[in-house]
Order: C-alpha cells, then sequence, then structure tokens
C-alpha cells in the first residue's frame, strides 16, 4: 500500500507528472530508478511505517527524521502524510522540556491534523481521527479551559470504527469517558482493549484501576495497579503510569511484597 501512495509523491515532489491512480513498484522495479529518487521514496517509505504502528514511538531521532522526511512532501495534498505529520509533531512535543515549544508543537499538530481530515476520500483514516482527537486532548492538558471532549470523542469513536484492531484507540476512548467521569463505559473500553491485546500497556491498567477506584471498587482497583506496575513500561507516558500506580499502592496500603520483584 505504502509503495504506490509514495511513489506518487517522491515523483510528483520532483516535478514529475504522474496521473492520480499512482505507480506500484516492486523492489525490483524501484532498484532500476535514479539514486535519488530510490532514497526519497525509501526515506518515506521508512518514515510512514515508523508513524504508522498503533503504538507510541520512543526515539527523539527516529521522530525527527521521520518528521523532516515527511514535511518535504507537506504541499503535497495526502491524507497519509498529513496525519503523520501531525503524529510527528505530537511526539516531538512529548520529548521537549519547554512549555512555550510544546504548545506550539501541538497547535501545529492540531492544524496539520485538521488538514489531514480535509484530504480524507471516500476511503476514511483511522490515523487521521485518532491524531486528530490526540492532538485536542493535548491542547486541553495545555488550557485548563479548553473542553473538546465531544469532538475528541467523535474522532476516537471514528478512528475505532475504521481500524477495529487498534487497542490504543480504545483506550483513548476509554480515558476521554474516564475525564467524563462514565466510569462505567470508561470500564468497558479498558476491558476492551485488554481483550484486543493483554497487558499491551501499563496506561490501560492503570487507568482501569482508576476507573475501579472511582466506582468504589477496591479490590480491583489494587489488581489492576499492581498488573499496571509489573508491566514494562515502553514509552514515558507508560513509565508514568507505573509511577502513578505505585503511588495508588502506597496510598492504599498495600504491601510491597504483593507487587515489588526483588532482582535476583
Amino acid at each position: 500500500m505504502f509503495r504506490t501512495v509514495i511513489c506518487r509523491i517522491a515523483a510528483s515532489a520532483a516535478g514529475v507528472q504522474i496521473c492520480a491512480a499512482g505507480v506500484a513498484l516492486t523492489d525490483k522495479e524501484l532498484a532500476k530508478k535514479p539514486e535519488w529518487y530510490r532514497k526519497d521514496v525509501l526515506a518515506l517509505e521508512d518514515s510512514l511505517k515508523k508513524l504508522g504502528r498503533h503504538g507510541f514511538n520512543t526515539s527523539p531521532s527516529a521522530v525527527n527524521n521521520a518528521y523532516e522526511t515527511l514535511k518535504k512532501y507537506a504541499h503535497i495534498s495526502n491524507v497519509e502524510v498529513h496525519w503523520r505529520m501531525a503524529r510527528a509533531l505530537l511526539e516531538k512535543s512529548y520529548f521537549t522540556k519547554c512549555p512555550t515549544e510544546r504548545a506550539h508543537l501541538v497547535h501545529e499538530a492540531k492544524d496539520c491534523a485538521k488538514k489531514a481530515l480535509s484530504f480524507e476520500t471516500d476511503k476514511p483514516s483511522a490515523g487521521a481521527h485518532k491524531w486528530y482527537a490526540i492532538a485536542l486532548s493535548n491542547l486541553e492538558e495545555i488550557d485548563s479551559k479548553a473542553d473538546h471532549s465531544a469532538e475528541i470523542l467523535k474522532h476516537l469513536e471514528h478512528a475505532a470504527n475504521i481500524d477495529k484492531e487498534d487497542a490504543y484507540t480504545v483506550f483513548l476512548l476509554g480515558v476521554a469517558h474516564y475525564k467524563k467521569k462514565n466510569y462505567s463505559e470508561a470500564l468497558t473500553h479498558f476491558q476492551k482493549a485488554e481483550t484486543m491485546r493483554k497487558h499491551f500497556s501499563s496506561s490501560n491498567l492503570y487507568y482501569m484501576g482508576m476507573a475501579y477506584h472511582a466506582s468504589g471498587n477496591k479490590e480491583e482497583a489494587i489488581k489492576h495497579f499492581i498488573d499496571s506496575y509489573k508491566v514494562r513500561p515502553k514509552n514515558e507516558h507508560e513509565l508514568k503510569s507505573r509511577a502513578l500506580a505505585k503511588t495508588m499502592l502506597m496510598k492504599l496500603k498495600v504491601n510491597r511484597e504483593d507487587y515489588e520483584v526483588e532482582e535476583y
């Protein structure tokens, strides 16, 4: 799928006119192309794949490289390129320590994701809806007075309906309901995400624990906080969730022996 899109974009960027249907190239056919063409196609293909995965990226350099590659094609009206640019901008914002820079990146990401949605065809894009919702959620973190909850839910629901294998989107739907204090609905989504992919994220387990805690089910809350703490974090978001899970376990006076694993 990527190769067809990429060849059209790379050729367009070079000023070569290619029909709107695009050109599908095999690896053998690509090898016959000029070196500059091969480099552009492969670099963009790599960027699209890195920014197309469901989970969050953990390497600042990978995100920066992907963004710099995609930025070359910002003039192309392509939904797949623009939502990945929005994602790259948001992930860049997670790595910066400067509040002003983070705010700028998040606003730019929101505009980029909104532009991506404007390029949607009759084939909807789960990534565009998902990352537009994430951008709006990040704007709420920057501005405590902002309330984009209705729009966030709408776009996450669209994304979940389009890509039924993305447990992260279902988790984010749960978080959106949790923030609205719809704990029963939140739990339904956290449980569904866990069914889709068991222990895929310490964040899902932490929020499940929080939803149980808010619902008055202390036993289930403790169980999921322990699970969250024991799952190996894969990024900064999950590292934070793990730390918060430990804080809740201490607050609930759970014995350390019940969740701490001594190193051999």
